[in-house]
């Protein structure tokens, strides 16, 4: 059992450390494939299916292929990750120029990444995706009234869209020049894509559209209901360039008999391998079968898998059920927030101080369902366990946590970085605490940068929020304003859609 991620708990529910990854034998091969191409004329490739299907750990494992495996290609690889917080412009793109600055300073790719031609593309790059972004994030934030916070927001500078889109591509043209010239691929990795916001599809489908050689795009996208318009659009992009569309599927009963040997010690009958193929069959679901056997001390027999399925219950429930009681309350507590999670604003919701934050700290690094961000911020594991903790509370708790979360926010504000983070996540917990007299304000505000920025969808939900506090509030003034707004932006998505057909 040696380097397996074993705690008391279980196997984390977080993307499998590469060592342990099993099966998907013809996806990997796929995605192998494109490396020579990748080499002649930029390749790009899109990982889809339902969630919990792997899509994360494929990608964790391209990533070690490509740069960490021995005798492998040693090729640099710049990675991101999109989270569920609607408005984030451009953050994901932002976190893969610090990767790639982070590669140029340091490590073993120093020489081959220390062209001060890639370092100015670098900067250049960075310094208009922040400019793009001021008009909604703040230059600074002032006391209003008492702990009532306002944001005070910069100037919109004249940098347009298309002065971005050209620095990117200006940048992954410099950087495929020093591939080709050394014989390497850089890859660059974004992970759950069908979360970003309009203009980052945008700016990934006019890349996917003209990549250079000497780069390997390769994305994770969730498929099925609830996810957009935006999977159908990156697919389309995707497959109109001849670049494959890595489908993935559940696993089949020899990747689930390698799974339970590999990641949780246990041999798996043929007859039970066929019944876990034929009822969840995706990685996640087998994960919390497999920790419920161990926590139950069950064996894995075709009869007591049945009867665990049998229970009809959704697969997080079974993840929650096999924790402690205190780690169920964390997750209760801590679901309301929209990651990455800032360490004093989780401190501040589970009412921890001092020793007791380190506490926490060293307790979530041993957790099945958390897991530690590469900035020193928190998530849950898994998407999935997030979603089952928030469809589990009542109305009442909905409301009480957002108003613990809002005021987290406001009294940490001084220690925190990421400012359109906080002001994103307030208009959020302010709205849904019913907070409307500050929720009216701030979403209102913050929709209006949004709509000049051209990100219509974060816009029209901002402002729709605005319009339901307006309401509640009895402000006439305000919600005509509120609604004023929504059908700008309504008219611009209409002239978009017009426009495509």
């Amino acid at each position: 059992m040696d380097g397996v991620q074993q705690w008391a708990e279980g196997v984390s529910y977080a993307s499998c450390p590469p060592d342990e990854f099993c099966g998907r034998h013809e996806e990997r091969e796929q995605l192998l494939a494109l490396l020579p191409r990748a080499g002649e004329h930029g390749q790009a490739a899109m990982i889809s299916g339902p969630p919990g299907i792997g899509k994360s750990s494929l990608l964790n494992w391209l990533a070690y292929d490509l740069q960490d495996r021995t005798n492998g290609p040693r090729s640099p690889v710049l990675r991101a990750e999109v989270f569920d917080l609607p408005g984030m412009i451009f953050s994901a793109f932002r976190e893969l120029l610090k990767d790639l600055q982070g590669h140029a300073v340091s490590g073993r790719f120093r020489d081959l990444l220390g062209s001060e031609g890639l370092k100015e593309a670098v900067r250049y790059a960075d310094d208009l995706l922040e400019k793009y972004a001021a008009p909604v994030e703040p230059v600074g934030l002032l006391p209003k009234a008492g702990e009532e916070i306002i944001g005070v927001f910069a100037r919109s500078p004249e940098v347009g869209y298309d002065r971005v889109r050209e620095a990117f591509e200006e940048l992954l043209q410099e950087l495929g020049r020093l591939m080709v010239g050394s014989g390497h691929i850089a890859a660059v990795l974004l992970d759950d894509v069908h979360l970003a916001s309009r203009l980052d599809r945008r700016l990934l489908l006019d890349i996917i559209h003209d990549l250079p050689p000497g780069i390997l795009l390769a994305f994770t996208c969730r498929a099925g209901d609830g996810v957009g318009p935006g999977y159908a659009a990156m697919r389309e992009a995707v497959q109109n360039r001849g670049a494959p569309l890595v489908q993935l599927l559940g696993m089949r009963s020899h990747e689930i008999q390698e799974m339970g040997q590999r990641r949780f010690d246990l041999a798996i009958s043929d007859a039970t391998a066929a019944l876990l193929e034929e009822a969840p069959g995706d990685p996640f679901s087998l994960m919390a079968c497999f920790n419920t056997l161990r926590h139950r001390g069950l064996a894995p027999s075709a009869g007591n898998i049945g009867d665990l399925l049998a229970g009809g219950g959704d697969p997080a429930g079974l993840a929650f059920a096999a924790l402690p009681e205190f780690r169920r309350v964390w997750a209760e507590e801590l679901c309301v927030l929209n990651p990455p999670f800032p360490v004093p604003v989780m401190a501040c919701m589970l009412d921890l101080q001092g020793t007791d934050v380190t506490l926490m700290m060293d307790r979530l690094q041993e957790s099945t369902i958390f897991r530690r961000l590469p900035g020193g911020e928190y998530a849950f594991a898994h998407p999935l366990l997030q979603e089952h903790c928030r469809r589990k509370l009542s109305a009442d708790a909905k409301i009480t946590l957002n108003a613990r979360a809002a005021d987290c926010f406001e009294r940490s504000m001084h220690r925190l970085t990421g400012r359109l983070h906080i002001l994103l996540s307030l208009a959020c917990h302010f709205f849904i605490a019913q907070d409307y007299a500050k929720a009216a304000d701030l979403n209102l505000e913050l929709g209006i940068r949004f709509y000049h920025r051209e990100d219509y969808d974060t816009a029209l939900v901002l402002t729709e929020r605005a319009i339901t506090s307006a309401e509640h509030l009895g402000d006439g003034a305000l919600l005509a304003a509120a609604e004023n707004q929504r059908d700008l932006v309504r008219q611009e998505m209409a002239d978009l859609v017009g426009a495509v057909q």
